[in-house]
């Protein structure tokens, strides 16, 4: 896993960035999905395909997952929400989001099943009780309990007819900073030209946020700073960075890890007493470090000497002979190329 995707992971992990995610794609915004309803699950999905005798373990790891358990009326009413999280672009995602939410439905009726033979089990424990099931008869020798469910359908399944599964929605978070030019069906990657049969295909949707999609007036329905860290992974790769940043001025220690790993300049944020950073200083100090790099770089090319550098750079920048010595040793650290399309925007005299 790359950096990228690490610092994604971690930060989206916070249910209150991650219920934000979800709240803008599901409600445009509105905060149905509040952070305190949110649970923590096992994102290791594994089922035993083609029944008990003869079967084939599937286990796929999501990135994310969490049981939303929210109030409709006077009901509980439960859902489980999968994030997956992309800083490239995944051709095949239709296909692996299916599979992913098909283990999670497998894996609960697993768990039906296992939680239907332990009520079972447990009933012969009490012998008035013992012959009172309508839908399995029960027996118990040498210790052993032996189900036989009176319903062929109940006992092929494992399930009651009334049984139900928890909903399953799964999100790809899209942080390559380009467009999501990949297939958003699963129509769209199947080679089949007859168009009458293909009604007869069961299709598949992929659910998606694509920051590099969405108008940045559109990031403001967000309510955490998860807005502002989306906006940020849109402009990475572009000119507009360093006003998106300005504009923000500061923001949590968290927010600032996440969107350090994309814009891949540590330095550029100063930490404050408070749990924020100030990036305004921390900006205007790495543009300046761009700058002086810049010169350093070109004087080299043209065959400088050290202290003729050193002399130039700090009469055209306020920054120390030190300084520039320290940045002439880490010249082999070269910048990023967007970093310099950066720095050739900012006005001189910034």
């Amino acid at each position: 896993m790359g950096e990228k995707d690490t610092a994604a992971k971690h930060y989206f992990a916070n249910d209150a960035f991650f219920a934000d995610a979800f709240n803008f794609f599901l409600f445009s915004g509105k905060k149905v999905i509040k952070p305190e309803e949110l649970s923590p699950m096992d994102s290791t999905e594994a089922a035993r395909i083609f029944g008990e005798k003869s079967s084939t373990s599937v286990q796929r790891h999501r990135d994310l997952l969490k049981l939303w358990g929210a109030r409709e009326n006077e009901d509980a009413v439960f859902m489980l929400l999968g994030l997956e999280l992309q800083s490239t672009v995944h051709y095949g995602m239709t296909a692996r989001n299916m599979l992913y939410d098909a283990l999670s439905y497998a894996t609960q009726i697993s768990d039906i099943k296992r939680l239907r033979k332990r009520q079972k089990a447990g009933n012969t424990g009490n012998n008035d009780n013992a012959g009172n099931n309508d839908d399995a008869e029960l027996t118990c020798e040498n210790g052993v309990v032996t189900i036989r469910m009176t319903d062929s359908a109940e006992f092929l399944s494992g399930m009651k007819k009334d049984d139900k599964l928890k909903p399953v929605i799964t999100l790809v978070l899209n942080l390559s900073g380009k467009p999501w030019d990949g297939p958003t069906e699963l129509h769209e990657i199947l080679n089949v030209k007859n168009r009458e049969l293909l009604q007869y295909i069961n299709n598949y949707r992929l659910n998606i946020v694509s920051p590099a999609e969405i108008e940045d007036d559109d990031f403001k329905k967000f309510s955490t700073a998860c807005g502002f860290a989306l906006k940020v992974v849109k402009h990475q790769n572009d000119t507009g960075l360093a006003d998106v940043i300005k504009k923000q001025k500061s923001t949590d220690l968290e927010t600032a890890d996440f969107i350090s790993a994309f814009i891949k300049h540590k330095k550029i944020f100063q930490e404050k007493d408070t749990n924020e950073v100030d990036m305004m200083n921390g900006l205007d100090l790495w543009e300046q470090k761009v700058k002086v790099l810049e010169a350093i770089g070109i004087l080299k090319d043209k065959g400088d000497s050290d202290e003729a550098i050193v002399n130039y750079v700090t009469k055209r920048h306020p920054v120390t002979p030190d300084y520039v010595r320290k940045l002439m040793k880490e010249q082999t650290e070269t910048l990023p190329e967007e970093a310099k399309t950066q720095a050739s925007s900012v006005p001189a005299g910034a």
